[in-house]
């Protein structure tokens, strides 16, 4: 197919992985998709790997990102609120991420980007890792968490009336944006502080 391209062949896998699931990502799925054969691909992309590689920076590429400000818990934030958005807009590509251990020049430099707003902090160079490391765990395991909640089904009314502080949660409609940002800036507000205390204790 002459109009057949690498981009044209991640856009048709990111379609196919958003529609049915990682567990579909296959080339021959995605040569199915563009109506070509298996070996068409081959042309484009050498293997599986590197078309998952393809894939993620596509998603990461479809949430433009804000200019820093110059304020470092700022920018911590705005960085975070990304993930969140270019996650949530193609929930199933974080696994095909893990499942195919993708790494690539694009990933490396947003997590370059992390690791420097941390570094304007202050935090000697020890501390700058650690803030960096548990505050990125502790936000994308928030956002997965998201996922997570959004594809359960809520307990049962008769089950909720006997819990009464759970029915509460229940019964509210949650400004789940306002949330993850209060606890996005309460995570960086707080490991900031203690490993700053105790650097200068």
């Amino acid at each position: 197919m002459a109009d057949l391209s690498a981009e044209r062949i991640a856009n048709a896998a990111l379609e196919l992985v958003d529609s049915e699931g990682v567990n579909a990502f296959t080339l021959r799925g995605v040569a199915r998709r563009l109506n070509v054969t298996p070996m068409a691909l081959y042309h484009h992309v050498a293997d599986k790997e590197e078309l998952a590689a393809l894939v993620v920076d596509a998603v990461v590429k479809s949430v433009p990102r804000d200019d820093g400000t110059g304020d470092w818990k700022e920018d911590l934030w705005l960085m975070s609120r990304w993930m969140r958005s270019y996650t949530l807009k193609h929930p199933s590509v974080g696994q095909l991420r893990r499942a195919h251990r993708v790494w690539t020049p694009l990933l490396l430099s947003t997590t370059n980007d992390w690791f420097g707003y941390w570094r304007q902090s202050g935090l000697n160079e020890e501390n700058t890792i650690k803030a960096a490391g548990a505050c990125g765990l502790a936000i994308y395991g928030l956002i997965n968490e998201e996922l997570n909640i959004r594809n359960m089904t809520p307990p049962k009314p008769d089950l909720l009336e006997r819990i009464r502080n759970v029915q509460a949660v229940f019964e509210q409609k949650p400004d789940v944006e306002s949330m993850f940002e209060l606890t996005v800036r309460s995570v960086i507000d707080g490991v900031f502080s203690r490993l700053s205390a105790k650097q200068n204790a």
